[in-house]
C-alpha cells in the first residue's frame, strides 16, 4: 500500500503581484494607445495606418489573453505569450522609427515594458522552481513504487 504524498502548492507571490498590478494598468495602457492612435491617424500614410491599426488590435487581444492566462493560472501559457508575442511586439513598436510616437505613448509603453520584463524574469524563475519541484515529486513516487515492488510480501 502506497503512502499518500503531501499536496504542496508552489506559487510565486512576486509574479502574482506583477500580474495583478499589470491588470489594473492594462485599461490605462489600452486607453492611451487608442487615444494616441486617433491623434496621429490622419498624419500617417495608408500603409502605416493599416499596420498600426492591426498592430494595436493584435497587441490588445494578446494582452487580454496573456493577463487571463496569468489569472487562471496557466503559468506556461502566460510566460510563452509574454515571451513570444507581447514582448517582441512591444519592443518593435517602441523602437520603430516609422511611427511617430507621442509622449503619452512612450510613457505607457515604458511602464508596460517594465511590467513585461519583470514578468519574464519572475515567470522564468517560477517555471524553473515548479519544474524542479515536479521532478523531485516524480523521483519520490518512483522510489516509493520501486520500494513496494522490491519489498512485496508474498
Amino acid at each position: 500500500m502506497s503512502t499518500p504524498l503531501k499536496r504542496e502548492i508552489i506559487s510565486s507571490l512576486p509574479l502574482q503581484m506583477t500580474v495583478y498590478f499589470n491588470a489594473y494598468f492594462a485599461p490605462c495602457w489600452v486607453t492611451a494607445h487608442l487615444y494616441t492612435l486617433f491623434q496621429k491617424y490622419s498624419t500617417l500614410d495608408g500603409t502605416q495606418k493599416s499596420i498600426l491599426v492591426i498592430a494595436h488590435i493584435v497587441m490588445i487581444v494578446v494582452e487580454i489573453v496573456r493577463l487571463y492566462l496569468g489569472f487562471v493560472p496557466k503559468l506556461a501559457g502566460f510566460w510563452i505569450t509574454t515571451l513570444m508575442l507581447q514582448f517582441p511586439m512591444m519592443i518593435y513598436q517602441s523602437i520603430s522609427s516609422d511611427w511617430s510616437a507621442l509622449p503619452l505613448e512612450r510613457a505607457v509603453d515604458g511602464l508596460q515594458t517594465i511590467f513585461l520584463i519583470f514578468e519574464l524574469i519572475i515567470g522564468f524563475l517560477a517555471v524553473k522552481r515548479i519544474a524542479k519541484f515536479q521532478y523531485s515529486k516524480f523521483r519520490q513516487q518512483m522510489a516509493i513504487k520501486n520500494f513496494e515492488k522490491n519489498n512485496k510480501i508474498e
